[in-house]
């Protein structure tokens, strides 16, 4: 393209040069990378189990570790409970503070939990890592759980005074 172009010295024209169209320089391979095989793809992970009606409706679920567990001994130590559901010590620390859990402590400082406190952490690991629930959801679920172990128990006060009395009606009419 030619232009005028107005200088001291008077009048020029002036070509514009063409700007030259950069290529985009070939990537420089390396021997390694020559030698490096193709990425495999990765295998599918495999789906999640469905829950089923009666896990999704059950709080209290015996886990596999404890089907094995006899609870023969007093108290068990932390490492003992961590071994039997096959956690850190930390998460069983965690869910013993979070749960309000009063163990016993040794004047080390260890942990010694019984055998119903063993029972109740199988519970929160049934919640937690098997069914997925959060810390707040499983204690809610916890205390749903006791509200309802209580109106059974009022419930079977209620239904033992009613068969007295329907007792006592029978025996009336006899």
């Amino acid at each position: 393209m030619v232009t005028k172009v107005l200088t001291l010295f008077g009048e020029e024209l002036v070509t514009e040069p063409v700007k030259p169209v950069r290529k985009r320089a070939a990537k420089k391979t390396t021997a390694q990378e020559k030698e490096k095989k193709p990425v495999e793809e990765a295998e599918p992970k495999p789906a999640k189990p469905r829950k089923t009606k009666q896990a999704k409706e059950g709080a209290t679920h015996t886990s596999d570790a404890l089907q094995k567990w006899e609870g023969d001994k007093q108290y068990y130590t932390i490492g003992e409970v961590a071994t039997i559901f096959k956690v850190n010590t930390s998460n069983i620390r965690f869910w013993t503070k979070e749960f309000d859990m009063k163990v016993r402590t040794t004047r080390k400082g260890d942990r010694l939990y019984t055998p119903d406190q063993v029972r109740e952490i199988n519970t929160i690991y049934h919640l937690v890592k098997e069914r997925g629930y959060t810390i707040s959801g499983a204690k809610a679920k916890l205390k749903e759980n006791r509200k309802i172990s209580v109106q059974q128990v009022d419930l079977k006060k209620s239904l033992q005074v009613l068969r007295s009395k329907l007792l006592q009606i029978r025996k009336q009419l006899t």
